[in-house]
């Protein structure tokens, strides 16, 4: 990774294979930062190892060189993914297209899938923020603090209850982003 995620390229990205419980919509777009493409795949198989799920759709990363890809403004430099939700049903056109939350949302597993990207912001090549509709982030805050997860924890993963301005929280409000986790990772430089 070179340079920022909106102003960057990739250099020996990684691309993203095919794999068990992920559909990659555009198989062009997929590469990134040899640790993205790990962390990604290892939150995958952490959440299908804790409950059956259905395939999950895998957005856009980079090119295969980074630089600007259309309908983004980052993506640039191998340090982003977008990542579908999990829903009780599938969605028609599911995996192909993304699929705004709505009342099949599988609360259990896209909370799982969430901490498991959340788990890795200790590290340098970890996570570094995550891109969600405010509302898709309160359905997923009120679950995890009816679950007991301690308010210290969802104070610091969620940007909600705090306003949609508010900097604060790893998961953080970007519009156009009720269908997907926009997750960004460091470049562990």
């Amino acid at each position: 990774s070179v340079g920022q995620p909106w102003n960057g390229r990739l250099v020996n990205g990684a691309a993203l294979p095919e794999g068990d419980g992920y559909r990659i919509r555009r198989p062009s777009r997929a590469y990134g930062a040899n640790h993205v493409v790990e962390h990604l795949q290892r939150a995958i198989a952490g959440v299908r190892a804790m409950y059956d799920v259905h395939t999950l759709a895998i957005g856009d990363l980079s090119a295969s060189e980074g630089g600007k890809i259309g309908d983004h403004r980052s993506h640039q430099s191998g340090l982003d993914v977008d990542v579908g939700f999990y829903f009780h049903r599938v969605p028609e056109g599911y995996p192909d297209t993304f699929v705004a939350a709505n009342s099949d949302l599988d609360l259990d597993a896209t909370w799982a899938l969430l901490t498991a990207f959340v788990r890795s912001t200790e590290l340098d090549t970890g996570v570094q923020m995550i891109f969600l509709d405010y509302d898709v982030q309160a359905s997923l805050y009120k679950f995890a603090k009816k679950r007991g997860t301690p308010d210290a924890d969802l104070e610091a993963i969620f940007q909600y209850p705090r306003g949609k301005d508010a900097l604060a929280g790893i998961v953080r409000h970007w519009p156009h982003h009720a269908d997907h986790l926009h997750v960004r990772f460091k470049s562990g430089d």
